[in-house]
């Protein structure tokens, strides 16, 4: 005979079962509606967890652990995956359903860096069902990214921008995109360097933490996006003349004084270079700088050390990248020999 229902001193009426071997209780103001909870609660749990809950438990564990810079593309490739998937059960989610889903963002011309990352974060919360909802395999394990992404290519600095870039240095945003060039600093990395953080006499430029704005005007200092990130770089002697004349206290930034530069004013400085006809990006100039590193001849291993590359692959992917570039220019060249 079933267990009668216990009403409590609160008025409120309550049933406690065990489901799956968990007790659980059901509480209500009217016996119907502890029926009706229990049923929904059957209902849920014979379907097990959605995709939007696992989504917004495995974001709110990741959020934290993300760099601010990090954190807004895999918020984005999270929602877009819970748009796809929505109340899907995790139980149902298929192999062939990931897949589609990663074909989707192939036609619409996402690179392949794009659609890596958002299979990432897939795969990640599909990890997270697996791991604290007890559910059996991860689908998106058996999944390969699409074959022939479109791969985005670096846009390299020209020559006359480079020229004039040097032709800069004795004016404020000169010297600003020409301490970029020199070093080949993140943005970030770059701001936050103090006059304390460089050496002239060991000829040395120790990067120690990085400035992340997460959509805000000022910046916060924190440490920088890897391991690697923390390094030393050589203080070039063409850095160093230009340089040190502008030479402030110990503590102060070298962009920006007694706090670093903000994003406002950084946006200010691209934007003036604009107008004058200057189009670049502090991307291009770390660019810049790891084919400074190609040309002299400088070996992978240590690029990466310089360029604070977590993987190798990523330098690698560079090098090869202007190695080609050089073929090309020798192909051309050879073209225009008339023998």
């Amino acid at each position: 005979m079933a267990k009668k229902m216990y009403r409590r001193p609160d008025g409120l009426y309550e049933k406690k079962l065990v489901i799956n071997g968990k007790r659980v209780a059901f509480r209500a103001r009217t016996e119907r509606e502890v029926m009706q909870k229990i049923a929904a609660y059957k209902e849920r749990d014979e379907i097990g967890p959605i995709f939007n809950d696992m989504a917004a438990e495995w974001w709110e564990y990741k959020e934290p652990r993300l760099s601010p810079n990090t954190a807004p593309n895999y918020r984005l490739a999270m929602r877009r995956a819970a748009e796809q998937f929505d109340h899907e059960p995790m139980k149902d989610l298929t192999p062939v359903a990931i897949k589609a889903y990663l074909d989707r963002l192939v036609r619409q011309g996402y690179a392949r860096r794009t659609v890596n990352q958002h299979f990432v974060v897939l795969r990640e919360i599909c990890s997270w069902a697996c791991e604290n909802h007890n559910i059996m395999h991860n689908p998106a394990d058996l999944v390969k990214l699409p074959d022939k992404l479109p791969q985005a290519r670096r846009k390299m600095p020209q020559p006359k921008q480079i020229e004039r870039i040097k032709n800069m240095s004795d004016t404020k945003d000169g010297l600003f995109l020409n301490f970029l060039m020199y070093t080949g600093l993140r943005l970030g990395e770059a701001l936050a360097i103090q006059w304390g953080d460089i050496d002239p006499q060991a000829e040395m430029l120790h990067v120690r933490r990085s400035l992340y704005f997460a959509g805000k005007n000022q910046g916060e200092l924190k440490a920088p996006k890897s391991e690697s990130g923390n390094r030393d770089v050589i203080y070039l002697k063409k850095l160093q003349a230009i340089l040190e004349p502008h030479r402030g206290p110990q503590n102060a930034f070298v962009f920006g004084g007694d706090k670093p530069l903000s994003k406002r004013a950084y946006y200010c400085i691209l934007e003036r270079c604009r107008r004058d006809g200057l189009d670049i990006t502090p991307h291009q100039l770390r660019h810049a700088f790891a084919t400074l590193c190609f040309e002299a001849g400088i070996p992978e291993k240590t690029a990466q050390g310089l360029l604070g590359h977590a993987q190798i692959s990523t330098t690698m992917d560079i090098y090869a990248e202007l190695r080609d570039k050089k073929l090309l220019e020798a192909a051309q060249a050879l073209n225009k020999i008339d023998l």
